[in-house]
């Protein structure tokens, strides 16, 4: 059974989440977020929301209107955030983050309720420890001014 393809699965039992694929998506979503700055951030919760629509969409599950409308704003606040966090170029190297997360989202669409939300956790936990372990490794600096 292929696990990345939500239309795949019978209607019956969700099937056991496979933790190995998100530790993959996870690492590769953290060696790319060095390259960030800090868009990295917003775009994982973002590609969770892309993720869980396409979910929806391929089982056949109409949303909500304001379930349409928190997504649309999520998705903007994101994209926004990404671009502002990741100093323009940081945010669009940051798509490939959303994308992953998107496709963690995708990976998981077969599984019960907890273990999507473990995957969730697992996946942010790792990807963040993944981006400060290289951030550490590359000896990158990060220094704070406020007020002149």
């Amino acid at each position: 059974m292929d696990v990345a393809s939500p239309s795949s699965a019978s209607a019956g039992a969700p099937e056991r989440l496979n933790l190995v694929y998100h530790g993959i998506v996870a690492v590769a979503m953290g060696a790319i977020s060095v390259a960030t700055v800090f868009a990295w951030i917003p775009a994982i919760p973002m590609g969770m929301v892309i993720g869980r629509a396409a979910v929806d969409q391929a089982k056949g599950i109409r949303p909500s209107a304001a379930t349409q409308v928190v997504r649309v704003l999520a998705v903007t606040g994101g994209v926004v955030a990404m671009l502002v966090l990741g100093l323009v170029l940081g945010g669009i190297v940051a798509f490939l983050v959303a994308s992953l997360a998107a496709f963690s989202e995708r990976l998981a669409a077969n599984a019960g309720p907890n273990d999507q939300t473990i995957a969730r956790i697992f996946t942010t936990l790792l990807a963040a420890g993944t981006w400060f372990v290289l951030a550490i490794l590359l000896n990158i600096r990060i220094n704070f001014t406020i007020g002149g």
